[in-house]
């Protein structure tokens, strides 16, 4: 009799991690499925209002059957005075917990819009958030990844002239937003990018200058990429949500 409930046991286990395993989550090819993700960054780069935005992470169906998907948050411990928010389709504010929008993913399908946003508002220390990612139809058929954003003193770096974006404000945005760069090229590009990679706005930038003001009131409201870039190569990428 113990042997059979043993079996049993065992087998009701095999059963529920096959299900739990037909969602993951990657990052640059390596797989975060229900791990842990460090995020390190320089407090002094992320000044006042300005937003980390962990970009990049993937959902991929890999059951038999379509999965209609919905993000949960869980603030596990928190720095006092951070704020933080993400978004699964739409992005949410610092208050919401559980996204409205659902994703219908097919087997084999992934889904790349989601981002974990932290603003450290001149907060050093760890916070730790895991997100969820749960099928409507089947509970237990979830995948998490948590989150440690872990904003760090100002340290001393290299006396290197590097191009880069530095932040953009305000953003989101609903009519103009300035970004702030730094460019050692003669020449180079700011250019706004739709999902698709489409170039929706596009100025010319030199040396010397440290901010671009775009106007993006003609743009439809969602999630673009602003991108410093100079002789085709593209050297630096910041997420811009227009509302």
């Amino acid at each position: 009799m113990k042997k059979i409930l043993s079996f049993l046991i065992f087998a009701f286990a095999i059963t529920f991690f096959a299900k739990a395993q037909e969602l993951t989550i990657t990052k640059d090819n390596v797989d975060y499925s229900n791990g842990t993700y460090n995020a390190w960054f320089d407090l002094a780069d992320y000044p006042g209002n300005n937003i980390y935005s962990l970009e990049g992470l993937i959902v991929k169906n890999i059951g038999s059957s379509p999965k209609t998907l919905r993000m949960f948050r869980r603030e596990l411990s928190l720095v006092s005075g951070t704020e933080n928010y993400f978004c699964w389709e739409s992005c949410y504010s610092p208050w919401a917990d559980t996204s409205l929008g659902n994703v219908i993913l097919n087997p084999g399908a992934t889904f790349n819009t989601m981002y974990m946003d932290y603003k450290p508002l001149g907060q050093t220390g760890e916070s730790v958030i895991r997100y969820v990612i749960q099928n409507l139809s089947d509970n237990n058929d979830t995948v998490s990844v948590t989150v440690h954003f872990n904003a760090t003193p100002t340290s001393v770096k290299e006396n290197k002239a590097v191009s880069k974006l530095t932040s953009l404000m305000p953003n989101p945005a609903t009519s103009n937003v300035t970004i702030y760069h730094s460019v050692n090229q003669n020449q180079a590009l700011v250019e706004v990018r739709n999902l698709l990679g489409q170039v929706k706005k596009s100025v010319s930038v030199s040396t010397g200058t440290k901010s671009t003001d775009i106007d993006v009131s003609d743009l439809a409201g969602g999630i673009y990429f602003v991108t410093l870039k100079s002789n085709d190569k593209i050297l630096d990428t910041k997420r811009l949500v227009v509302e």
